[in-house]
């Protein structure tokens, strides 16, 4: 079968590799459509932690139930559609005890730790399984990370009417964004693109905030929540930048015994003054991939489908899956997120 594998940083190529087989209580999945994202434009140039070679890029990902293995057990049949969660646990470390598995320890994520989804085949777990019958396949492949913007909402337990700043209209604050909006909340969200916030809108929020990556923005932000919320400041501020400025301008934005949640990545330093935590009493929150929120994601996209599907701005054949990747890292301003159709109905 065919697979994209990234050879060394900034060389991927198409080739020839074996046809997995599902082992105890695996399924064979026919991938249909898998997505790109930052993760996998930071393992591809070789600048992410987890970055080795050769390997198979890929996390985001649905396809087509095609064989099983001996006792499985998992929710679909074959030839069921699914979107698959990419996480591979211990199951038995201090996080894993707690329920908090996207947090392991030792947590493999496939396409990153093990061989991922640019591929025509890859053997999952049945447990990893989660049926989307209502969902186109590229569609369906934005579950995952629909699933990383819902949990940061569950960290924050967002409420109805709550106030919700977004700081970043990349598809993970978009995700923030519609799983806010989707619980009642009043969403602001904050891009220098402004097709990106084009895209929030009719992802729910109510209110967005352009800049132009000047001094100036700080500013113009402060004032807008300040406008917005009557002076309060808001309820939650999630951060899916990384920006270290950002991240320390979220705790003036943020209401007195308001919530932050850091969603954003980054190998740089914020700089707080540690009399920030307690003048507010604010609670800051740390957000990573999905914690049995999954089929939540799953039934969260299926319900706005149409408006999801909204994120896809480019969608590449398997063949050119290279050139997607490097497409999509120089023009950042023109891709909000590419899919590579690998045997689905991404095209159509």
């Amino acid at each position: 079968m065919l697979a994209a594998v990234t050879t060394a940083p900034k060389q991927m190529e198409i080739r020839d590799v074996p046809e997995p087989e599902p082992g105890p209580g695996q399924a064979l999945i026919r991938v249909e459509t898998a997505g790109l994202c930052g993760s996998d434009y930071h393992l591809y140039s070789g600048d992410h932690p987890y970055a080795h070679f050769p390997q198979i890029q890929g996390h985001e990902f649905a396809g087509i139930v095609e064989a099983t293995g001996p006792g499985y057990t998992g929710p679909a049949a074959i030839g069921d559609r699914v979107a698959i969660e990419p996480l591979i646990a211990c199951g038995h470390c201090f996080a894993c005890r707690r329920g908090r598995y996207n947090c392991c320890s030792t947590l493999q994520v496939m396409g990153a730790h093990t061989a991922g989804a640019l591929r025509e085949k890859v053997a999952v777990a049945g447990s990893a399984l989660h049926p989307v019958p209502g969902l186109d396949a590229a569609t369906a492949a934005l579950v995952e990370p629909v699933s990383i913007g819902l949990q940061a909402v569950v960290r924050a337990a967002v409420a109805a009417e709550d106030t919700v700043l977004v700081l970043g209209a990349g598809p993970i604050g978009q995700a923030v964004s519609l799983a806010a909006a989707d619980r009642g909340a009043e969403v602001m969200i904050t891009d220098l693109v402004d097709g990106r916030l084009e895209i929030a809108r009719r992802l729910g929020a109510r209110h967005c905030v352009a800049g132009t990556g000047g001094p100036a923005d700080a500013a113009a932000l402060a004032g807008a929540v300040r406008d917005w919320t009557a002076g309060e400041g808001a309820a939650v501020v999630v951060d899916a930048t990384g920006s270290p400025a950002l991240v320390r301008q979220a705790f003036d934005l943020v209401a007195h015994s308001g919530t932050i949640v850091i969603v954003g990545i980054s190998q740089r330093e914020a700089a707080i003054p540690v009399s920030e935590f307690t003048r507010k009493e604010v609670s800051v929150l740390g957000s990573r991939n999905n914690a049995g929120v999954f089929g939540a994601a799953a039934d969260l996209v299926t319900r706005h489908a149409a408006s999801v599907r909204t994120l896809i701005t480019h969608t590449y054949p398997l063949e050119r899956a290279p050139e997607a990747i490097e497409y999509a890292m120089n023009h950042p301003r023109l891709v909000e997120k590419a899919v590579i159709n690998i045997g689905g109905d991404a095209c159509e």
